[in-house]
């Protein structure tokens, strides 16, 4: 090291990691860890499962833990322990210390890489719901092994509990970073939200999902992730290792609208790829914990083909609506219900005819063009049943029927016109709307939406869905965040990556927040730069402009 670079390891090292650390990250990571009440109940979780009192006072407490671990995720150095140990070594000093109650004691940066090390998995251990080995890849008997002694009642109830903490700090740090937003802001807000998942990649070769097979990961509880397909089996060679993250995003209260409120991330949960069931509905129930009533969720395919009792049914009962999009099997005839027939999530008069109950699968089929079918949507909305205010409180809602002689209503069993349709008035829709058929017993209510499918309303509104899949990217891009980079997470585990996952969404709200406001004061700089009044000549004529900007070379 001398001869190559004229210094050791150690000053090498120095000097990569002597960057200052950022008093604005310093201070809000702090201020976001100390409000969220995180630290106080991980220090209750520890004082109750200590077995006594013996034992040397930690060199970094659990709160100067979180403090690190959301600093790194601002300046985007990653959770790598190497780079959380330079920052103690060489980045902090006797003042950052005092601020976080670290123990400044003496040793290198090996020493230091052991104190966070440890620190680390002390503060994870209260909170891992699937403790297990992660050092080496398990074979089939000691996974199944492994899994037996995890579906033992006890190790069952201290998973769940484990869960349920795990869970609850994440969605402090989450809600803690939302706060930050002022009041007028957040009051300009009325609730939608945008719902997806993203691939949460981790080192090392993607886990076979049957426990028959030897595990390709030393993380054994992490799942294999393919985009579009099944996570099962043993997978293809492009399968990737790894976990989802679920987000719920702040979303316009109406299409069109913009600059009335930055698009935060409101809740996380996290998940193997696939696994989803529950989760969409924690969102949910996460969000409208923050105080909001009525909301719309707009998702994708993946969620409105989750079971109706699962997710759609609670939701509704929570105050939401939804705007979905379908897979191609679950287009057209959706389900049935007295007079009404459900088509692509709305509730239409029975007569309406075949070829506008089958325009959607029959353009996803190719049987009719784009301009066919979009006048085919248009012709839906006379047979429409219009719903009279929201689903209430136990998932009733209330529709209108179309009145008599503003459609043309058809005998789909014969294809004849009836002169003299006789349904009128209203009927009151339950919200579960189970039916069997031959084959399996199916409940059309997870497919019911707000807006008619594929009409201008609907595709607005669920263009909106385009703010969490930003989210997503900016979590994951290098300028931002370090989430889309595995190599910047050294730690192993579920707990661990959720932890990580959550701190990068933390630091992407406030960095959205501090942008909301720059911007605003560019463009209110801007506004009062173009009013300025300008003076004018004797005959009116205004003067022109004065540059302050300097001449690009002297004059000749």
């Amino acid at each position: 090291m001398l001869e190559l670079f004229g210094a050791d390891a150690a000053d090498y090292n120095s000097a990569h990691a002597s960057n200052p650390v950022p008093t604005a990250y310093l201070t809000s990571a702090i201020r976001i860890v100390d409000k969220s009440g995180v630290v106080d109940k991980l220090e209750e979780w520890r004082t109750t499962s200590r077995k006594s009192k013996a034992g040397r006072k930690a060199y970094i407490p659990f709160r100067a833990v979180l403090v690190l671990f959301l600093l790194h995720a601002q300046m985007n150095l990653g959770l790598q322990y190497q780079d959380l140990a330079d920052t103690l070594h060489h980045r902090f000093g006797i003042k950052e210390f005092k601020l976080l109650g670290i123990t400044d004691a003496p040793g290198d940066r090996t020493d230091w890489y052991k104190r966070i090390w440890d620190a680390s998995n002390r503060m994870l251990s209260h909170l891992d719901p699937y403790p297990v080995r992660r050092n080496k890849r398990l074979g089939p008997k000691a996974y199944q092994k492994l899994v037996a002694k995890q579906n033992k009642p006890k190790a069952r109830k201290s998973s769940e509990l484990k869960l349920r903490r795990l869970d609850w700090i994440c969605e402090q740090l989450v809600h803690t970073s939302i706060a930050v937003l002022p009041r007028r802001q957040w009051d300009a807000y009325q609730g939608n939200i945008s719902i997806d998942a993203t691939l949460i990649e981790v080192s090392g070769k993607p886990n076979p999902t049957s426990p028959n097979y030897r595990r390709g990961n030393a993380d054994p509880t992490s799942g294999r992730y393919r985009r579009g397909g099944k996570h099962d089996g043993r997978g293809k060679k492009n399968d990737k290792a790894g976990y989802e993250l679920e987000l719920a995003v702040m979303v316009w209260n109406k299409p069109g609208e913009k600059g009335l409120f930055p698009s935060l991330a409101t809740a996380v949960s996290f998940h193997r790829p696939g696994e989803i069931i529950g989760e969409g509905l924690k969102l949910i129930k996460s969000h409208k914990s923050l105080g909001f009533d009525r909301f719309l969720a707009l998702a994708d395919r993946a969620y409105n083909n989750s079971k109706a009792e699962n997710f759609q049914i609670p939701a509704r009962k929570l105050g939401v609506e939804f705007v979905f999009d379908y897979k191609d099997n679950n287009l057209g005839l959706q389900g049935h219900y007295g007079d009404l027939i459900l088509v692509d999530g709305n509730w239409y008069i029975k007569h309406m005819p075949q070829h506008l109950i089958d325009a959607a699968k029959d353009y996803a089929d190719k049987k009719i063009d784009k301009a066919t079918f979009k006048q085919y949507i248009e012709n839906r909305a006379p047979y429409r049943a219009l719903p009279k205010g929201r689903p209430d409180a136990d998932g009733f809602q209330r529709f209108t029927l179309p009145e008599p002689g503003t459609y043309m209503a058809i005998d789909r069993a014969t294809g004849k016109r009836i002169p003299r349709p006789t349904e009128r008035g209203s009927v009151t829709l339950p919200p579960s709307l189970k039916q069997s058929d031959d084959k399996r017993e199916t409940d059309p209510a997870k497919h019911v939406q707000k807006f008619p499918y594929k009409t201008k309303t609907w595709r607005k509104h669920y263009g909106m869905r385009n703010l969490v899949e930003t989210k997503n990217k900016e979590s994951k891009r290098e300028r931002f965040a370090f989430l889309g980079d595995k190599g910047k997470r050294s730690g192993r585990g579920y707990t661990f990556n959720y932890i990580a996952a959550t701190v990068a969404i933390v630091a992407s709200n406030l960095r959205k927040i501090a942008k909301f406001f720059v911007k605003a004061e560019e463009k209110q700089a801007e506004e009062e730069g173009t009013r300025a009044r300008r003076r004018k000549d004797p005959s009116g004529t205004p003067l022109a402009r004065l540059t302050t900007t300097l001449p690009l070379a002297p004059p000749s």
